[in-house]
């Protein structure tokens, strides 16, 4: 009788495996989302009246184009040091060697922007309260130089920088290729002595 009861036991076990695996067969569990089955998916969020979705709108008003950013800017005060009147248009046209786009100032600096009529030359200049030794440091592939008797290096900070040492404590920094930033830099240091 236990041989019976056991081989009963063993039947029943046997047969509830049967109808388990049966049923566990017919559904997948839900695949992990990101997962190839089940792919995570982008949701569009509003543009603006632009058509623009990376800019806040301030007040419903659209967001404002190049030209009216530029329009804000200060361009050529006479009454206050502006890095915009240490190189003029005219020179930095002879630099570039052709037309350039009327410079104008950014204020966080402040920044006197160039760009050359056809788009391929952007060259900005500034005079900034920095630590010469400390910047220097920051350029990679730097080459000493010198600009009307002034310390001076040329590198690499995320883009081609020069950097000239000046009185107080400060910097002349031009965005530039070594050879058209100490160019820049050559007619800024003058008008900075005179």
């Amino acid at each position: 009788m236990r041989i019976h009861a056991r081989l009963l036991g063993v039947v029943a076990l046997v047969s509830a495996a049967g109808v388990l695996s049966a049923c566990g067969g017919a559904e997948k569990p839900a695949a992990a989302p990101g997962s190839p089955d089940n792919p995570l998916v982008a949701k569009q969020t509003e543009g603006t009246s632009a058509g623009r979705s990376n800019e806040a709108q301030a007040g419903g008003s659209s967001a404002p184009g190049y030209q009216k950013l530029v329009e804000k800017q200060s361009g050529s005060p006479k009454s206050r040091f502006t890095p915009c009147n240490l190189v003029s248009r005219a020179q930095a046209r002879t630099i570039l060697d052709g037309p350039v786009s009327a410079p104008f100032e950014a204020p966080q600096g402040p920044t006197c922007i160039y760009r050359s009529q056809d788009g391929k030359a952007f060259i900005t200049l500034s005079v900034q309260a920095l630590d010469f030794d400390h910047v220097r440091q920051q350029l990679r592939g730097r080459q000493a130089l010198e600009l009307s008797g002034r310390r001076a290096y040329c590198g690499t900070a995320g883009q081609p920088m020069l950097y000239v040492s000046l009185s107080r404590s400060r910097v002349l920094s031009v965005a530039a290729p070594c050879g058209v930033a100490k160019r820049f830099a050559a007619l800024a240091v003058a008008r900075l002595s005179a």
